[in-house]
């Protein structure tokens, strides 16, 4: 999963086994917002789409 919401994107996906990258946006639905300092083996954070191209490849 590649999502922007820590809440409805990531943590769903992390918690049946998946893999998720957070790549956050400036604008986030207050419903969405979360401080998050999330350390996961199955999770990344990213600043843009196009450095998902690096861990695809692996």
């Amino acid at each position: 999963m590649i999502g922007n919401a820590i809440r409805s994107d990531i943590l769903p996906v992390l918690e049946i086994g998946g893999f998720a990258a957070h790549i956050p946006y400036h604008v986030t639905w207050t419903h969405e917002q979360q401080d998050h300092n999330l350390k996961h083996d199955n999770f990344i954070e990213l600043k843009s789409i196009d450095e998902i191209i690096k861990f695809l490849t692996h």
